[in-house]
């Protein structure tokens, strides 16, 4: 599936939901939306806004590499992803490993 596709799907997700879990790591509120970002209020109260090119690169690396959806946050260092890994990892696990095919 088209990457921006993947992208919408999530943040669609995300909105609906209003919060992005995975067991056992942090969870993140949805706040709003601009043109190239979404923002997130993390559970230290700090709102961060989580760039769409970062979750971009998130999802393409989810693609190339399936496995890497197994993995923890830290594993998107690999792709050139810092600072946000937690909250991108989150958003990502919305949808499906399948999704990601």
């Amino acid at each position: 599936m088209d990457s921006k596709i993947l992208l919408k799907k999530i943040l669609e997700r995300f909105k609906e939901k209003g919060i992005a879990r995975v067991d056992g790591y942090n969870s993140f509120g949805y706040i709003r939306e601009t043109e190239n970002a979404v923002f997130v209020t993390r559970e230290t109260g700090k709102d961060t806004p989580i760039p769409f090119k970062k979750i971009m690169i998130g999802i393409d690396a989810y693609k190339a590499n399936a496995s890497m959806y197994q993995t923890t946050p830290t594993a998107l260092r690999e792709v050139g992803i810092t600072h946000v890994t937690s909250p991108i990892f989150a958003l990502l696990h919305l949808l499906d490993a399948e999704d990601y095919n």
